[in-house]
């Protein structure tokens, strides 16, 4: 039982716009432009429709939104409530107490690993 899959436009065009996008990031460039013209040319090569193509632009958008959508939201929380804790000066005293162990970088860095990683250990851990 033999299997041929036809390797069409449509997969070079995929081909194609994975790489430009890694290569844009190790130039450190945005990769925003590059993934809505690789999108397009790919819908473009798969239906032969511009109109289409154009669509899929925006149902890409939709889609990732809907994905991304719970993520952002647990990042903007925990943006306010770490300001929060800012603007009440609570992360300068919720490590005062160690300040005496801190010493140096090094001391300070393996003391906040420690203390993280016991906090941690109370705490289910979440995607985000």
């Amino acid at each position: 039982m033999e299997s041929h899959i036809a390797i069409g436009a449509a997969h070079w065009a995929y081909l194609a716009g994975v790489i430009t996008i890694v290569l844009t990031m190790v130039f450190r460039a945005n990769v925003v432009v590059p993934a809505i013209v690789a999108t397009f040319l790919v819908t473009l090569a798969w239906t032969h429709s511009p109109v289409s193509a154009l669509a899929s632009i925006f149902n890409a958008s939709f889609v990732a939104a809907r994905e991304l959508f719970n993520i952002f939201l647990v990042i903007a929380l925990m943006t306010a409530l770490l300001n929060a804790l800012k603007s009440l000066r609570s992360d300068v005293r919720m490590v005062e107490p160690f300040r005496a162990v801190m010493k140096n970088g090094h001391a300070a860095y393996f003391m906040l690993a420690a203390i993280t990683y016991t906090i941690s250990l109370f705490f289910w851990p979440t995607p985000a």
